[in-house]
């Protein structure tokens, strides 16, 4: 069957009071092992279908969901109302995964807001999972960066999303991004204090993320400086963590054209040395 074929989508109850998350399911003729991706801001979960699809082939169960306010989920567009919405809502995807499919292993996968909710939940659900991938997070936010500024005021307040410089090395990719409509083209005061208030965090706790990790960064990422992503790499207290730096990509490296195909492969590689 073809991988739309084998595709489900469905509302669920979220761990956000009144919100149900949109989520989307594609098995793997010959399973092997379970993925959970997390999506990043202004984003939704459809837009790896590429990675899905990669993924399917080399045997993965593929688990997706739009966070709050994204995509198809329900919420306010573009606002987080509580930090806990990034973790707790992917605690509530990581008991369903593990209750449908109790017998294979099972992996997190999360880019950019979805990586800083992968780092979040570690510290916080420790050992719940087989291993984490983490692509280009939002960590412990110490360089500048042209997002984080002057965020005061009413938690709804609109603001435009400018977040393209330093996106993706591809103008094409970065054109089909802005002109996307499932793509998020305001966001909120709130989720983005909110994404502020889980730097914080991570920058007191993260050195009690000790679950394997794969940490995964464009160096020349315009939304995420790469030092700050090496500093968090150094706080991490797991024995089994491994880094890898691409010199010539930016933030949104799974879709980036030049090598994105290598690097589902190594991800790949990576969660078939940790499955079991």
């Amino acid at each position: 069957m073809s991988f739309y074929g084998n595709q489900t989508e469905r509302m669920v109850e979220s761990a956000t009071p009144g919100i149900h998350l949109h989520t989307i399911t594609n098995l793997a003729e010959t399973p092997q092992v379970n993925i959970i991706i997390v999506h990043g801001l202004s984003s939704y979960a459809k837009s790896y279908d590429p990675f899905a699809s990669f993924l399917v082939k080399h045997d993965c169960n593929v688990f997706r969901y739009d966070q709050p306010g994204h995509g198809k989920s329900e919420g306010p567009r573009g606002y987080m109302d509580s930090l806990a919405d990034l973790y707790e809502n992917l605690h509530v995807m990581v008991r369903r995964t593990k209750t449908a499919y109790p017998n294979l292993p099972l992996f997190v996968i999360g880019h950019s807001m979805g990586g800083e909710t992968v780092l979040l939940y570690g510290i916080k659900y420790p050992q719940t999972v087989d291993g984490f991938v983490v692509a280009d997070p939002v960590s412990i936010v110490k360089a500048p960066n042209s997002w984080s500024k002057g965020l005061t005021g009413d938690p709804k307040k609109q603001l435009p999303n400018v977040l393209s410089t330093g996106l993706n090395s591809d103008p094409r990719v970065v054109h089909r991004i802005q002109n996307d409509p499932a793509n998020l083209h305001h966001l909120t005061v709130g989720i983005l204090q909110n994404e502020i208030k889980g730097a914080y965090s991570l920058r007191e706790h993260l050195t009690g993320f000790k679950d394997p990790l794969l940490f995964l960064q464009g160096q020349k990422d315009g939304l995420i400086d790469y030092h700050d992503s090496l500093e968090a790499y150094a706080m991490i207290a797991s024995n089994d963590k491994e880094l890898h730096v691409y010199s010539s990509l930016m933030h949104n490296i799974f879709d980036e054209p030049q090598r994105k195909w290598d690097i589902y492969s190594e991800v790949v590689q990576w969660i078939n040395r940790h499955r079991y």
